[in-house]
């Protein structure tokens, strides 16, 4: 039989073989993460390059395929572009559809106000 020794000799061996197996992805999480990081940090200019390309009248679409990636996280901010004027112009066009009161109608309503108060003073009168 083995002595506690043997044991844990051929305990350690196992471990050291186990490190050794482990270093090569301890090297590559390290570049991985510093990938990210730079990657992380090109995010936001990327995101505002991709908006002011579609503001110069490129489509999303467009950029696509061209090979540019819609961004995740588009910048914050106003919205710019064609929304502002497509909402302006819809209420440019309500404004101007709104029917106008007729004029008559008011001074109509204020004969019959006081036709109905000289009708009821005269019935108690």
């Amino acid at each position: 039989m083995a002595s506690s020794h043997d044991i844990m000799q051929r305990m350690r061996e196992v471990q050291a073989a186990r490190e050794k197996a482990f270093e090569p992805l301890a090297e590559i999480l390290g570049q991985r993460a510093e990938l990210q990081r730079q990657l992380a940090e090109l995010d936001a200019p990327y995101a505002e390059a991709f908006v002011t390309a579609e503001a110069a009248g490129w489509t999303a679409e467009e950029l696509k395929a061209i090979g540019a990636e819609e961004p995740a996280k588009r910048p914050k901010g106003r919205p710019r572009g064609r929304r502002t004027t497509k909402r302006e112009t819809s209420k440019e066009t309500s404004v101007a559809s709104a029917p106008e009161p007729a004029a008559a109608e008011i001074p109509g309503q204020e004969g019959a106000r006081d036709t109905a108060t000289e009708a009821s003073g005269s019935a108690s009168g």
